[in-house]
């Protein structure tokens, strides 16, 4: 069974990364993959989350926003550690297959941080607004298809990175609910 998952791995990698591939989807996905280290996001996408959530829910929006900045913090870091634990090594390094490398990557492959931190992302935010979710998840879906069309992960490690991605964005939204629900219960009522 473990041997069927491996090569089901080895075979998605290698349509993705050599078969459904043009110079066009070259480009854009060497840009998208490291999409949260643009200047564009810092300068539009951050502070459009951060105005959109104090809009909704005024000064708690800012505790709310830095809940998203914590959670982010938490899934890069778990990610971290889980890589290091497992220790799986990326794509190029694999004599059994050949990828085209089209990104730079870290050391270790299990899981993707990149996906993880864009779940969480999608994740946490589209609990608490929801009329962004589609774009949410459909930028996190890219970025993370984007680490496999660039070689640098295998399909099992952007889906882990996902999954656990919406994990904490799951654990996190509830906390914040929970929060809002008790700072609004402690307010007096006019």
């Amino acid at each position: 069974m473990l041997k069927f998952i491996i090569d089901l791995d080895y075979l998605i990698l290698n349509q993705i990364n050599t078969v459904f591939t043009c110079s066009a989807l070259d480009v854009f996905f060497f840009w998208i993959t490291d999409l949260h280290k643009t200047a564009y996001f810092g300068i539009i996408a951050i502070p459009l989350i951060a105005f959109l959530f104090i809009k909704k829910y005024k000064r708690e929006g800012i505790v709310l926003f830095l809940m998203l900045v914590l959670t982010l913090g938490i899934s890069d870091f778990v990610g971290a550690k889980v890589k290091t634990a497992v220790s799986r090594n990326r794509p190029e390094f694999n004599t059994e297959i050949k990828i085209n490398q089209r990104s730079d990557a870290g050391h270790y492959s299990f899981y993707s941080n990149h996906a993880s931190n864009m779940f969480a992302f999608a994740t946490y935010t589209s609990q608490l607004l929801p009329q962004i979710k589609v774009p949410l998840y459909a930028v996190a879906t890219l970025v993370a298809y984007s680490r496999v069309y660039n070689g640098v992960h295998y399909p099992s490690d952007v889906l882990a990175g996902g999954l656990m991605g919406s994990v904490w964005g799951l654990f996190s939204a509830a906390l914040a609910k929970r929060l809002l629900s008790f700072i609004k219960n402690r307010k007096p009522k006019k």
